[in-house]
């Protein structure tokens, strides 16, 4: 018969449950996606402006401060906020054009901060 105190089968049990989370942050961490393209915080639509017109406006209610950059591939504009890299910037406007349709799409990381200011200036200015 095998005797076990009961302080070292308690030890065995805590050390197994602190693998077994760590274990699971390292791999919930492994699987988060920081382009921003995945973010809940966004929206998509349709507009009667033209591209540079369109980019134009969201650019201008930008803070001054704030860096932007455009990209254009394959018939789509992207706009950066922040940073030209999908995984650091603060936010992402993108615009294309198609059967004379203009739809764009817009993200914006923690727009809880800021209470979605870029969200708000892309749909103000597909309205104008």
């Amino acid at each position: 018969m095998n005797n076990t105190t009961l302080g070292k089968l308690s030890k065995t049990i805590v050390t197994g449950k602190v693998s077994f989370l760590s274990v699971l942050l390292l791999a919930t961490g492994c699987a988060y996606n920081p382009d921003i393209r995945q973010s809940h915080d966004n929206t998509s639509g349709f507009t009667t402006r033209e591209n540079a017109d369109y980019v134009a406006c969201v650019k201008d209610e930008v803070k001054a401060d704030t860096e932007t950059f455009t990209e254009e591939e394959n018939g789509k504009t992207r706009l950066f906020i922040g940073s030209a890299d999908p995984n650091t910037a603060s936010g992402l406007v993108e615009f294309s054009s198609s059967e004379g349709e203009n739809h764009y799409s817009v993200y914006q990381r923690n727009a809880w901060q800021d209470k979605g200011r870029l969200i708000n200036t892309a749909l103000a200015c597909s309205r104008a």
